[in-house]
């Protein structure tokens, strides 16, 4: 009689052991962290993102983002799980998130991923350095490739445009590829207070202007046009 005690109860503290893992708890906040756009992934602060979802006990999903004038835009939808499947509608748009390694993740079918977490991973923002004003040809010889590009004020990388842009550059002249319109195309640029500055002749319609600037952390500030149209890329040495 006491065998069989026993046993029974080793079964259900086993029986209560699985149904305590398959029963996930996803009340409370939950910060997004990632986003995925077909294999690059950024951080939400590069888009000036900062999205919660806070799934309530009531079944009821709240989604916080900062709105334009500074202040919290709130939409009030419902929630409900299905094993480890999430369904949040808001807006009577459901999302569906699936569990993975202790986060939601939200796929939307176009090859974008959104990746929720519990706690908010602070992400490192790119920050241009100063620009270098007594540099020489010798701060910009060599092999550069893009990895941030300007957008309003966001640092993105040009990978995620498909925007593949290198830059060599020997003495003086700008050899460039990429930026959906170079194909090693030659600039004969001219050392300027440290910057390295083109013009083209007015005949040249490609580029009007392009211009390099050697920045204090080795990076290079490259800018293609004029006014509120110029392109801004940063380079790092290529390896």
């Amino acid at each position: 009689m006491k065998k069989l005690f026993a046993v029974a109860l080793v079964l259900a503290m086993l029986l209560t052991a699985v149904a305590f893992a398959e029963g996930v708890n996803y009340t409370g906040i939950w910060y997004l962290n990632e986003i995925d756009f077909g294999g690059t992934k950024l951080a939400p602060a590069t888009l000036g993102m900062d999205m919660t979802i806070e799934l309530k006990d009531d079944g009821s999903a709240v989604a916080t983002s900062p709105s334009e004038e500074g202040q919290t835009d709130e939409s009030v939808g419902t929630w409900a799980a299905d094993g480890e499947n999430v369904t949040v509608t808001i807006d009577e748009d459901p999302l569906v998130f699936t569990l993975v390694d202790g986060n939601l993740v939200a796929n939307s079918g176009d090859g974008m991923a959104m990746t929720f977490g519990r706690e908010k991973v602070e992400a490192e923002i790119y920050v241009p350095a100063e620009p270098k004003t007594d540099a020489t040809e010798a701060d910009y010889a060599g092999n550069w490739v893009a990895t941030q590009v300007d957008m309003d004020g966001s640092y993105i990388n040009p990978a995620l445009f498909g925007m593949d842009t290198t830059a060599v550059i020997e003495g003086t002249t700008i050899t460039l590829n990429g930026a959906f319109m170079f194909e090693n195309e030659a600039f004969e640029a001219e050392l300027k207070d440290g910057k390295l500055v083109y013009a083209a002749n007015p005949e040249e319609a490609m580029v009007a202007a392009l211009s390099a600037q050697a920045l204090q952390d080795g990076s290079l500030n490259l800018t293609i046009g004029e006014g509120e149209n110029a392109l801004n890329l940063f380079l790092e040495k290529a390896e």
